[in-house]
């Protein structure tokens, strides 16, 4: 028989062992809340970062992130139903377009970037392109360019926005044309995927965000303001053309805009209380530092279509947006 200074001992044993299962439990340690988050795949890098500061001040929450086109992210919501606690896009755009009234009834505006075309020390021509010369260079035949598809990515149509207004900007339709057909052409779903395809020497060039080129430390040509979608000023400019993306039978017409990055928390959120805390934490200053720091630019204030949709507690962060 157990003598009684063993059970005295045993019996400590447990009381601590469920005092600190209890004090887990209600800390949340054991059990946290998890935020959803489906993010633009060129916001994966400065989500990523917000996330892990956000996660230091509150522990309790752990955060799983899913990276996806933009479009593709949307539709995950709208047409597989899946939950979703935040939402984050590269074309503002779309929330409204494709998720009011039904999926979501706010966005706002937070950060802005612009179309470059990236390429590495191995790409053909790496010396000789410039940004006066860059549609000559991608029109050779053994130059291979990738982009991401349009129908999936806002890269994507985007790349197909800088074809245009090229032949616009440089009163040459050709471009516009033999940049589109080109036959050495790789698209892949979202563009960040075009990365390792760059690296690897498969591809020459890639249409990307400004962004994801210095995050990944890519040579990058700038093209002029007229061509990569990147000044506020010339939005009348930029909707003089528009890019149809499709899926199945469904067609939406993209009407060319300013690159901005919009972000919401969609009706079927399941932890709305801790999705209001991160995208307030977001707008602050330490998470527009990390916004600015991965290249991208923040807004401060942030911009929304309709301040009285926003949640209360964002509003000190957003302004209206006149159009």
């Amino acid at each position: 028989m157990p003598s009684k200074k063993i059970i005295t001992t045993i019996t400590t044993l447990i009381v601590i062992a469920l005092c600190g299962f209890f004090y887990s439990y209600w800390s949340r340690c054991l059990f946290p809340d998890y935020l959803t988050i489906f993010q633009a795949g060129s916001l994966s890098v400065p989500m990523q970062k917000i996330g892990e500061e956000f996660s230091h001040k509150y522990s309790r929450i752990r955060i799983a992130f899913e990276s996806s086109g933009s479009v593709d992210a949307i539709r995950k919501i709208t047409d597989l139903n899946r939950s979703c606690d935040i939402l984050t896009v590269a074309d503002y755009n779309l929330i409204p377009k494709m998720m009011y009234d039904n999926h979501a009834s706010w966005v706002i505006i937070f950060a802005s970037n612009e179309m470059v075309i990236a390429y590495t020390d191995g790409s053909k021509y790496n010396n000789e392109i410039n940004s006066t010369n860059w549609y000559e260079i991608l029109s050779k035949d053994e130059v291979t360019i990738g982009r991401s598809d349009p129908n999936c990515d806002p890269c994507g149509y985007r790349a197909l926005m800088v074809f245009e207004l090229a032949s616009i900007y440089y009163s040459d339709p050709f471009i516009n044309t033999t940049l589109w057909e080109h036959s050495n052409t790789v698209v892949r779903p979202k563009s960040v995927e075009l990365l390792a395809l760059l690296e690897a020497g498969q591809i020459d060039y890639a249409f990307e965000y400004k962004s994801v080129a210095v995050q990944h430390n890519l040579n990058y040509v700038e093209l002029p303001d007229e061509i990569n979608l990147s000044n506020w000023t010339m939005s009348n400019y930029y909707a003089s053309v528009n890019i149809t993306i499709s899926k199945d039978d469904e067609h939406m017409v993209i009407t060319g805009a300013p690159i901005l990055y919009g972000v919401t928390i969609p009706k079927n959120a399941e932890h709305e209380s801790e999705a209001v805390d991160f995208v307030k934490f977001m707008l602050s200053q330490d998470g527009r530092n990390i916004i600015e720091e991965c290249g991208q630019n923040s807004m401060y204030p942030a911009y929304t279509d309709d301040v009285s949709r926003v949640p209360s507690e964002l509003r000190e962060f957003v302004q209206q947006l006149l159009e």
